[in-house]
């Protein structure tokens, strides 16, 4: 008799314990999360690196060629923009990095289009041991999805006239 109760007691402790592990609410979530969409920062979604063809114009004479920008997240509402070396020699430009670029969000359309913009930037970088100032005026850069614009005038070293610059590439 001993034995039939203690493994009545055995069945009834096992079965209580299934039931309580095998119940829970924790499987819903798992399917609200499939439905949730990560919320990506306007920033975020700009930062890349960009690969298209630049247009380079200094007094009236243009010239194009293929390069790559570099975009990246400071924080999100803020980017930074690094231009491509180009060049050789006495006109060689070195790769300038403009930081804290503010981005905002439109939408046109149905399309939400990223923009970025900055008046002027201005500093001073080292090519070759000698201090070179330049200034870029007029940033604009703007994305929609995988692709880019970029343009800005930019006033380097000691030339007397600027170099106006636009670019579109994909990611």
């Amino acid at each position: 008799m001993k034995i039939k109760k203690f493994m009545a007691m055995m069945i009834a402790a096992v079965a209580l314990c299934v039931s309580f592990a095998s119940c829970g609410d924790d499987d819903d979530d798992d399917d609200n999360k499939k439905d949730e969409k990560k919320v990506v920062s306007a920033a975020e979604s700009l930062a890349g690196d960009y690969t298209g063809v630049m247009t380079l114009t200094v007094m009236g004479s243009a010239s194009d060629d293929t390069v790559t920008y570099e975009i990246k997240k400071i924080d999100d509402t803020h980017v930074s923009l690094t231009t491509p070396a180009y060049g050789s020699g006495a006109m060689a430009l070195p790769a300038i990095t403009l930081n804290d670029i503010p981005v905002s969000v439109s939408s046109v359309g149905g399309v939400d289009i990223i923009s970025a913009s900055v008046s002027e930037i201005s500093g001073s970088i080292v090519v070759n041991e000698q201090e070179k100032a330049y200034k870029f005026s007029d940033v604009v850069i703007k994305g929609t999805g995988k692709k880019v614009s970029i343009a800005y005038s930019l006033q380097y070293g000691k030339m007397p006239m600027a170099m106006v610059v636009s670019f579109t590439g994909d990611k």
